[in-house]
């Protein structure tokens, strides 16, 4: 397997470059700093939408919450206004091993590449400073969403903050109003969902009480 070429000026390597370039390298471990490091002043989107899209993988039960819990800071910064990424020490020196992270991201590579040629910068009102405190705070929302147990509930949220930090790496206002209606989305489904429980639940209870 030859190693792809890596642009020498950061401005014009594009997400999938990043993305790509960092399958490859002398340590054989990938650590979260070296990630920050890589994507620069695009770390809160492009970190947002690498966890999320690695959630997407099949885990063990409570396995979300691991990815859930980062995204929360970072949605937090972003709201907070930060200019750079600040993660903990410990999750900063946290790593996986880089021949299993190009595995993953060859299978998600091609779909981010076509949909990163569709995206460009448009609509500045919606990715500017208001809009980035606000998309922050519906992401924190999403996370939460994320780490919730509810069945089949966490891939809506996860391909919702997958399309929340391609709009801010990209600053794709278009993107932004996709993933207020996957929001939407991921609201009513929760909700019909707790409905569902609430139904059978009164229905259990009344058949137990039915039973005295």
């Amino acid at each position: 397997m030859t190693l792809p070429a890596i642009i020498a000026d950061d401005e014009m390597r594009t997400l999938t470059d990043v993305i790509e370039s960092l399958g490859y390298g002398d340590n054989p471990q990938l650590s979260v700093a070296e990630l920050v490091e890589a994507f620069g002043e695009r770390a809160f989107g492009a970190l947002i939408l690498i966890l999320a899209l690695m959630s997407l993988f099949p885990w063990p039960p409570g396995g979300k919450a691991v990815f859930s819990a980062p995204i929360i800071l970072l949605s937090v910064e972003l709201a907070v206004q930060r200019d750079t990424v600040w993660l903990p020490r410990w999750l900063l020196k946290a790593s996986v091993s880089r021949a299993i992270y190009r595995q993953a991201s060859q299978k998600v590579i091609k779909p981010i590449r076509w949909v990163e040629r569709l995206s460009k910068p448009r609509l500045p009102m919606l990715t500017g400073e208001v809009a980035d405190v606000i998309t922050g705070l519906v992401c924190v929302l999403l996370a939460i969403m994320l780490a919730l147990p509810v069945p089949l509930g966490d891939m809506l949220p996860a391909l919702t903050l997958v399309i929340f930090g391609l709009a801010m790496t990209q600053r794709d206002g278009l993107a932004v109003i996709a993933g207020a209606i996957g929001t939407v989305i991921c609201g009513v489904y929760l909700v019909l969902v707790w409905a569902a429980v609430v139904a059978v639940g009164e229905r259990i209870y009344g058949w137990l009480t039915g039973l005295f």
